[in-house]
């Protein structure tokens, strides 16, 4: 690859993988990639969980998957098989990557106090504050995960970007030993990939860009 645009269109989404360990010195290039993705103000408000161990991908397994019973359970009777064994299999793919990439989101900062005073005397709290300001902690998760899929797939590696896990949040909290102030975001499984993606449509400029 020659250029970053390369690396950018060349980049699919990964969802099968060989069965083959990757080197901690690769897992945490993705990491340090990651980590100096912009945040809103400098915030750097993520944590990454880099899984291997077999035993707690399982449980992470199961529990994304009890949730997806448990959600559904209401309406099993009337869904066919094949759809309840596909949604499974959907949520749960991770499973079968050598790693397996945990994304929480710590709490952002807000650089100007004196405005954030003012909000909050108007009758807003963080939580409102921060969709006023379009939700720049979410952005940041967001371009730090981009940074990490462009390392990773400039190692030779694939990955895909998995939030449906984000169901059973608070349980992948709860395995992984992180208080429940980190927001669970998403799962990244890596691994070498195991098949040839097929090519990515893409919106062309003229639906997607002007000039004004």
């Amino acid at each position: 690859m020659n250029c970053f645009l390369d690396l950018a269109v060349s980049r699919r989404s990964i969802r099968k993988f060989e069965d083959k360990e990757i080197p901690v010195e690769d897992i945490e290039y993705f990491i340090k990639a990651a980590t100096y993705a912009p945040s809103g103000c400098n915030s750097q408000c993520w944590k990454f969980i880099a899984v291997k161990d077999r035993d707690i991908i399982k449980k992470i397994e199961n529990i994304v998957i009890q949730k997806v019973d448990d959600i559904l359970k209401e309406k099993a009777e009337e869904l066919p098989q094949s759809y309840l064994a596909s949604k499974r299999k959907m949520v749960s793919f991770f499973a079968k990557a050598p790693v397996v990439i945990a994304v929480f989101m710590t709490k952002a900062k807000f650089y100007d106090e004196t405005f954030i005073s003012v909000l909050k005397e108007q009758g807003h709290d963080n939580k409102s504050i921060m969709d006023i300001f379009a939700n720049y902690d979410i952005l940041s998760i967001g371009a730090a995960i981009q940074n990490m899929l462009l390392a990773i797939h400039e190692k030779g590696y694939g990955a895909c970007w998995m939030n449906e896990p984000a169901i059973a949040g608070k349980d992948i909290n709860e395995v992984l030993g992180i208080s429940l102030d980190k927001r669970f975001i998403s799962l990244i499984p890596v691994g070498i990939p195991a098949y040839t993606p097929r090519e990515k449509k893409i919106k062309s400029m003229d639906e997607v860009f002007s000039i004004v």
